[in-house]
């Protein structure tokens, strides 16, 4: 049985102060962050060999976009649930984000409680969802 049971998260956020403020409020017995990345090539790159329940995805990144970021998590890790965390409140943006597969949607600048309600949230989904595999 592996010593940590929580879920894996990898955050995706060109603002590395951004980066560690999510780490340090996701990080415990619910969550293992396994890794982050700070633009889109990196993220495809380390996501190619890291297995994550979750990302939280920046919308705006100096190489590309999260929403194209978002399609291309769909794709190459499907299992993997999608939280939106960005400055971007834009309509048009968080409905395309929802509409691809994003699970949710925080705006910074965001506070410790409504990460880990969302996070929650949709950890249970996951949990939800491979119990129902199982029985």
């Amino acid at each position: 049985m592996p010593a940590h049971q929580g879920l894996r998260v990898f955050i995706i956020d060109d603002n590395e102060m951004t980066r560690d403020l999510l780490r340090a409020i996701i990080q415990g017995d619910s969550y293992d962050v396994v890794g982050d990345a700070g633009t889109a090539e990196s993220a495809r790159l380390r996501l190619r060999s890291v297995r994550a329940d979750i990302i939280c995805l920046d919308v705006v990144m100096p190489d590309g976009d999260g929403l194209s970021l978002l399609n291309w998590i769909r794709v190459k890790q499907p299992e993997a649930e999608v939280l939106m965390v960005t400055a971007s409140t834009d309509r048009v943006t968080v409905e395309q984000s929802l509409r691809n597969g994003a699970k949710g949607y925080i705006v910074k600048p965001f506070n410790p409680g409504t990460v880990m309600d969302t996070l929650d949230k949709i950890g249970a989904q996951i949990k939800a969802r491979r119990a129902a595999g199982r029985a």
